[in-house]
This record gives structure tokens, sequence and C-alpha cells, in this order.
């Protein structure tokens, strides 16, 4: 007679979540005897994935035993119809009995450890989650601290493991917060050698940009949502009066359209381009002259990640996570002030060829290059496996 294996949760908000952060968590648990299943909103208009790259994680994670679940979690603390929707989901699907429950998303989070409380006492189940970057942060908006903190004080009661994956809140959670164990885990990890061993005909990639030989190629990568700032970076590349100046930004979201009538209203329509979701990041990154992170909010960004081990030079803003990932000070900028973004930004390519941007910055990109290896995948895996293994 087979022997029933432990069973284990990872749960999220939405599937991107899931497919972008979890992979790794997937494989390990299953390494260690865990029949698995996932649950998020695999139908969310928010989810920053598209629909048929959502369709293929979730048939690769079928053929590979994995189950599937389908909660109907909004991102919108606002939605109150399908957050009491989704607190009865969640309770119906706590009632499998789960041995272990890795929650991600604050919202989805908050309704997975109140409704596991039930079985951590009765039946031994072990929560885990990790926060991807908190709402409160030094700097943060005053009604971030007013709601958000509250709330994960009061449910880190809840908690058997709390996962930071930034210093700051690392400090903050261990300091003020009650989980049975606070660690540290640096992100959710990438292949560094990947990033780094792949080749690319960057002469070749700019023409299909459609870039000249002198232009000057400015790249973001990151959902267009308020929080990611891309406005402010197409205000300070307008402020330059540059035209070799063209900002390519790779991504989805609600602001397209906004953003767009934005660089069309200061006349930089032919400089900004939207690039739409893309699967060539790592190409992109390569070819760029420099990469700009100019985001208001970070846990641990993978973008800026997978910009470093591609060696691209890089600024960005002076916020949590970032400055985890780069310390230079004359490439960091405040992201609420204008002339601070502007400044770094002249510093970088004012009256500059590309030969000369890259030249100046080798250093600093060979710096950024040798601390993201502290960050590589083989780290947070082995990281998350031995986590696993002290909560069974």
């Amino acid at each position: 007679m087979a022997v029933k294996k432990k069973q284990a949760l990872c749960i999220a908000s939405v599937a991107s979540n899931l497919d972008n952060f979890n992979r790794g968590n997937v494989e390990a648990l299953q390494g260690l005897g865990y029949e698995v299943t996932i649950a998020a909103n695999f139908c969310s208009q928010e989810d920053t994935n598209p629909k048929h790259k959502t369709d293929a994680f979730a048939k690769e994670m079928r053929e590979k035993g994995v189950h599937i679940v389908q909660v109907d979690f909004s991102r919108n603390i606002t939605k109150a119809g399908m957050q009491m929707k989704s607190v009865l989901q969640v309770r119906s699907l706590c009632k499998r009995g789960f041995e272990l429950i890795h929650c991600h998303s604050p919202i989805c989070a908050a309704i997975v450890r109140a409704a596991a409380q039930p079985y951590r006492k009765k039946y031994g189940t072990k929560v885990i989650y990790t926060a991807h970057g908190f709402h409160f942060y030094t700097g943060a908006p005053l009604k971030n601290w007013i709601f958000f903190y509250p709330v994960e004080r009061v449910m880190s009661h809840f908690t058997d493991v709390l996962i930071t994956i930034n210093r700051e809140d690392y400090k903050r959670a261990k300091k003020h917060f009650h989980a049975g164990k606070t660690a540290y885990i640096p992100g959710v990890g990438i292949d560094v050698n990947k990033y780094q061993s792949y080749q690319v005909d960057i002469e070749k990639k700019r023409q299909a940009l459609g870039l000249r030989e002198e232009d000057i190629m400015l790249l973001s990568v990151g959902e267009l949502n308020v929080q990611k700032n891309h406005k402010a970076v197409i205000k300070a590349v307008s402020k330059t009066k540059d035209m070799r100046l063209h900002y390519f930004i790779a991504g989805i979201g609600m602001l397209q359209s906004e953003l767009f009538e934005f660089a069309k209203k200061l006349g930089m329509e032919k400089n900004v381009h939207f690039l739409g979701y893309r699967t060539d990041i790592l190409e992109l990154c390569k070819a760029a002259d420099l990469y700009i992170f100019p985001s208001l909010r970070e846990g641990l960004p993978v973008a800026l990640m997978e910009a470093a081990a591609c060696k691209a030079p890089v600024i960005c803003s002076r916020i949590r996570g970032n400055i985890d990932l780069v310390k230079t000070e004359n490439c960091l900028f405040n992201p609420k002030d204008e002339d601070s973004l502007k400044g770094c930004l002249a510093d970088k390519v004012s009256g500059k060829s590309r030969q000369k941007v890259k030249q100046d910055m080798q250093a600093i990109v060979d710096e950024n290059y040798e601390r993201v290896l502290h960050f590589d995948l083989s780290i947070v895996k082995r990281r998350m496996r031995m986590l696993y293994k002290e909560v069974r």
C-alpha cells in the first residue's frame, strides 16, 4: 500500500508571482517528498504576465504533477466582493490538511494566515510567509504605516517563518514582529551565469530597435504603474534636450496610454519607445548603454539584478532593495526629486559618446556584477531547501 505524501501549498495573489518567483520553491518541496498544490488567481486582469504565459505555466506545472487551484484574489483592497470570496475559498482550501503552507503577497498572506491558524494549533501545520517588500519602509507614506504595519505585526503571531528579502525589512521584522523565526533570503535568485554567458550581437539588436550609431539607448524594465515611476524618467530625458537619447520601456500595465500621451505632450514621442511584454530582456539589457531603474518602492528587484548580471551600466533610485544591489553614491538618485534624477542621468551621458559612457562606468559595472553573485539562484535554492527541512 502506497504511503501518502505530505502536502504542501504555495499560494499567492496572482499567477505571475508563482511563475516568476516560486518555481525553485516548488522544485525544492517536491525534492523533499511533498505533493505540491499551487493556488492563485490565474484569471486576473491585475496580473503582470500575459494570459498565454500564465496558461503555459499552468500546463508546465500540471505536467510536473503539481495541483492547481483557482482562488479569486484581488490585489486591490477596495474590491470587497472579491476579497470575501477569496476568504471563503482559502478557508475551504485549508481543510485539505496541508503540512506546510508558503504564502506570498500582503493581502493573500493575511487571508491565508488567518485561515490556517486553526490548523497550526490542531495539526501543527507550518506557515511560511515571504514578504517581497513591506509596504511600510523608510520614507513610505504615512498611510502605509497606519494600515499595513499594524496588520503585518498582528499577523506575524500566526507565522512560523517570516522570510524577508532585503536588509531593511529583515532588521525591522526581527526587532518588532513576532514570527516563530525571521529569516533573510537574498531575493528570489537569478542564474547569474546564464545572463553573463549569453552572447548578443549588440549592433544587430540596436538596428532592430531603430537606433543609429550615435544614439544612446536608455532602458527600463517593469510594469507600467505609478510605483515604477517611468514618468519621472521621461521628464528627465526631455529636460536634457539631447535627442540622441532614446528611452525604451519593456513592460505592460494600466498606465501605457497615459505615459504615451505624457511623452507626446513633451515632444518626446519619437524618443520614448514602449516595447510591451518582451521575452528578450537579456538581449535588451546587454544592448543598453544605460539601464535606469526609477522605482518608488521595491523589495529586492529581479529586474535590477538581471541588469547587473548582464553587466549593463546602471543608475537607480536610492530606495530599500535597490541599495542592497547598487552601492555607488553617484549612481543613485532620489526618485521623488526631478533634479536628482536629471542630474544623475546628465552626469552619465551628457556630451558623451556611447563608448565614453561605458568606459566611465566600467569599474562600477564590475562592482555591481561581483555583488549580484551573492544573489545567485543556487544560493537562494540552497537556503530555501534548508529552511523547508527545518520546519518539517
